[in-house]
């Protein structure tokens, strides 16, 4: 079952950022068409040569000559609005046609605006370079960001934005697609807008409709309407492909109606999945199985026990063995299995195999990682399968679709498969690699920093890609691969991230069956939460997922709010900004600069504010405490500066670190939530020391807190002296901490969840780790990580489940400073319920 691909492209790769996302925007728009179904205010499209009714105010406005006339403002050097309309409209609609043409540096944004008061006071809709779109209130020149989402956003690219206005009911379109919307009660009524923020664009088409539901598009090729709930599927019933009735199978159903069992072993795992009649095998615990593959026979459902089941070092085949001359469905092919909630690793062969013909086959909510070969792989003319809400974490060669080139009589016409919510997680390639099949249909994925390409269709494959989610992949989709000839693909409704354009070709027909395709930007957020083991239940349990991490014992005691235990309370304490004046703010430029501000600050902060830089500067004596939901979307860097504290705030989406600290001493970040990023959660580097990061939680990252800035940054020897305790490491990969140099480095009393390392010490640092509940961790702590040379780690009292064994190795200095350790047995209920902003009253 292994296959080799030598690879070949028939296009352009590498092809990134807004060029790529420009193509996106384009689509989005085929197939839409407007109407009217209110009286219209206002409306302009330029025609006339002039720009009477408008009044502008900074930048530079005029009409465009040429015979597309458009509003145009050409001026990148401040923010510029144009007004028009009447202060006394109260409910209504507001569209226009916008064009970017420039960008003057990152988080630049062009707008439309409604319920005008002023230049300097009305609601708005925002299309930032950073691709997002958010929903916003300007007062008196203070901006508060009411609702995001991610869009692609590039220049020369033309978008239809929409802002609907109806009592207190905001509502935000792009391209006929609801992507933000709010309740705010600030403004009743005024006037309407466009505007630039440093950027230049044109405006055309603007239109104002009254009661608030403006020109909607209706796609010319409506997507059927669904038989059931489009979010996570009931526990035993099978969507997409698997739900056909086709080759004398209605639908999947597995082992229902047959006797349940389950098994621990791998010899009672083995012989009931190779039994005849229908059954439910629940599989408890992780099961090592031998040799590289298992046979699984018809009516069939294995399902895991909890989010701790699965199977180690051997896979699941179903299917007849191979026979080239069986060239169409025998009466005896593998058919109505289904395989759920399980963890495959390290698989010798393939984690699960369907061969021969094998039909009516449902693969849902299972994780998988690194193996030998495929995640998934289909072939040999099987059909009417569905693969959804499952994780592939890591894997390279992850989900195969047809066998080979040669393998036409088997598969022309078959491998009829459905792909949809599934988390592509830093998997290479094969996303699936498509022969023959068609109809084949991937929607609603969410793939994140895939290594070589997502979705190749070959050898007159017919592919519909549609609603996905790209994120930072160079390759989402292409024709041909390797040896193999072309395929058709067609791609609709994909949110392309720091990705590329993708290529395309033919036509497909839609599958059958009725489906419904989610908002594609929203899918990284719908597919993270709900994709891998432990998100349903065992059969004939309720359909809703459990939270993405197990529920906290209530009640737990919560720190006290002052509690500064660690390095920071060494060499002087830490205080940050007390003594000094306590200021309010709600607007990132402003938060900019009072972190700049040469005097002590106690600066409290309030809405989710754009700051205006990737990293912006804070010095010291400063403490930054978020109030209520405070959410900063870029980073903070604490950079040759000492005695600052960082509490309470959320980073979402920061486009390199979220806080960085080097050369910094005295340092308490406390009590943030990490939500998703470019770079680091928390890096602590070049003699950075002296420093506690406390009651976090990261989630949805990747990269989380590096402590050490290289192999070759000897100078920090002596310093990185740092304190890690409470953090919640919710699903997060790596560096919790990795250390270079930085000796004794204090681990305590943290909870770590589903993570491929846990605490790695390297080139001679000294890291105590003591009193942490590790669970679902591939290597909770190492000695030595990839080229660097390991340090000495001590670790005790640690609670490991269902994790591998922890690595230790020499020994590491005192803890100078007192400090309670709490028995790690309590830890999973503490920190998940006093970890993270929102957990202390500021």
């Amino acid at each position: 079952m292994h296959h080799s691909d030598t690879r070949r492209r028939r296009h352009r790769r590498g092809f990134l950022t807004a060029i790529g996302a420009a193509f996106l925007a384009v689509a989005l728009t085929v197939g839409m068409a407007a109407t009217a179904h209110a009286d219209t205010l206002f409306s302009d499209d330029f025609s006339d040569g002039n720009s009477s009714g408008w009044t502008a105010s900074g930048g530079s406005w005029s009409v465009t000559g040429d015979s597309a006339r458009a509003l145009r403002q050409g001026g990148t050097s401040s923010d510029a609005r144009s007004l028009a309309g009447t202060s006394s409209w109260t409910d209504y609609s507001v569209q226009t046609t916008v064009r970017p043409t420039a960008f003057n540096g990152s988080n630049r944004f062009v707008a439309l605006l409604a319920r005008v008061q002023s230049s300097t006071s009305y609601y708005y809709l925002a299309l930032r370079s950073n691709n997002t779109v958010e929903l916003k209130r300007l007062t008196g020149g203070s901006a508060t960001t009411l609702d995001t989402a991610a869009l692609p956003v590039g220049t020369g690219t033309t978008y239809t934005v929409r802002l609907d206005v109806a009592g207190g009911s905001l509502k935000g379109y792009v391209n006929g697609a609801l992507l933000a919307e709010a309740t705010d009660t600030s403004y009743a009524s005024g006037r309407i807008g466009v505007a630039t923020f440093y950027a230049s664009a044109d405006f055309d088409d603007v239109r104002v409709d009254s009661g608030g539901a403006g020109p909607t598009p209706t796609p010319t090729n409506p997507t059927p309407s669904p038989t059931g709930d489009p979010g996570n599927p009931g526990t035993n019933v099978a969507d997409g492909w698997a739900s056909v009735d086709a080759w004398g199978q209605n639908g999947t159903t597995g082992g229902a109606g047959g006797p349940t069992v389950t098994v621990s072993t791998a010899s009672q795992f083995v012989t009931e999945a190779a039994s005849s009649g229908p059954k439910i095998i629940q599989v408890s615990g992780m099961i090592a199985l031998p040799g590289p593959m298992h046979e699984v026979t018809s009516d069939k459902t294995i399902v895991g026990v909890g989010a701790n089941s699965g199977f180690t070092g051997g896979g699941l085949n179903i299917g007849l063995p191979i026979d080239n001359a069986v060239t169409a469905p025998p009466a005896n092919a593998v058919h109505n299995v289904i395989v759920r909630n399980l963890n495959f690793r390290n698989w010798a062969d393939d984690a699960i195999n369907v061969q021969m013909f094998s039909h009516h086959v449902w693969i849902d909510h299972n994780t998988w990682t690194t193996g030998a070969d495929g995640g998934v792989d289909i072939k040999r003319g099987s059909s009417y399968v569905t693969v959804s809400y499952n994780h592939a974490d890591g894997t390279d060669k992850n989900m195969l679709l047809g066998h080979d080139d040669g393998n036409a009589a088997q598969d022309t016409g078959r491998l009829k498969v459905t792909y949809h919510h599934n988390f592509f997680d830093n998997t290479n390639q094969r996303n699936p690699r498509v022969r023959f099949g068609d109809q084949v249909h991937v929607y609603n994925n969410y793939y994140l920093n895939t290594g070589n390409y997502g979705v190749a269709s070959t050898e007159n494959a017919g592919v519909v890609v549609e609603g996905n989610h790209f994120e930072n992949v160079d390759d989402p989709y292409h024709l041909a691969e390797g040896s193999s000839g072309d395929g058709r693909l067609v791609a609709r409704n994909n949110c392309l991230v720091n990705s590329g354009a993708g290529q395309t070709g033919g036509s497909v027909t839609n599958p059958p069956y009725a489906y419904t395709v989610g908002t594609a930007c929203d899918m990284k957020a719908v597919v993270t939460a709900q994709a891998g083991v432990g998100r349903v239940g065992l059969p004939g349990n309720p359909t809703t997922p459990p939270p993405s991490t197990p529920a906290p014992t209530p009640t737990p005691t919560l720190p006290p709010a002052g509690d500064l235990v660690g390095w920071a309370t060494q060499n002087g304490g830490t205080t940050g900004g007390a003594g000094g004046q306590t200021v309010t703010v709600s607007d990132g430029q402003a938060l900019a600069d009072a972190l700049e501000s040469s005097s002590p600050l106690v600066i409290r902060v309030t809405g989710s504010l754009t700051m205006p830089d990737k990293m912006n500067d804070v010095r010291s004596n400063k403490t930054v405490l978020g109030v209520g939901a405070a959410t900063l979307d870029n980073g903070l860097n604490i950079s040759g500066a000492s005695n600052v504290i960082v509490r309470n705030l959320t980073f979402r989406g920061w486009d390199d670190d979220a806080i960085n600290v080097q050369g910094s001493r005295n340092v308490w970040i406390d009590h943030n939530t990490f939500d998703g990023g470019y770079d680091g959660a928390v890096d602590v580097k070049r003699a950075s020391d002296f420093v506690t990061v406390s009651w976090n939680r990261v989630t949805n990252h990747t990269k989380s807190m590096l402590l050490g800035h290289d192999d070759g940054h000897t100078a920090d020897i002596g310093h990185l002296r740092v304190t890690y305790h409470h953090n919640w490491f919710d699903g997060s990969k790596e560096r919790h901490p990795r250390v270079r140099f930085g000796d004794p480095v204090h681990v305590f009393n943290n909870y770590y969840y589903g993570a491929d390392y846990g605490v790695a010490s390297t080139m001679g640092a000294g890291v105590l780790v003591e009193g942490n509940h590790f669970e679902n961790v591939t290597r909770p702590t190492a000695v030595g990580y990839a080229e660097s040379d390991p340090g000495d780690l001590v670790q005790r009292n640690n609670i490991f489940t269902n994790s591998g064994a922890p690595e230790s190795a020499g020994d590491v200095a005192p803890i100078p400073y007192p400090y309670r350790l709490d028995d790690a047995s309590g830890v999973k209920a503490a920190v998940t319920a006093g970890a993270g902003a929102g957990r202390i009253n500021p």
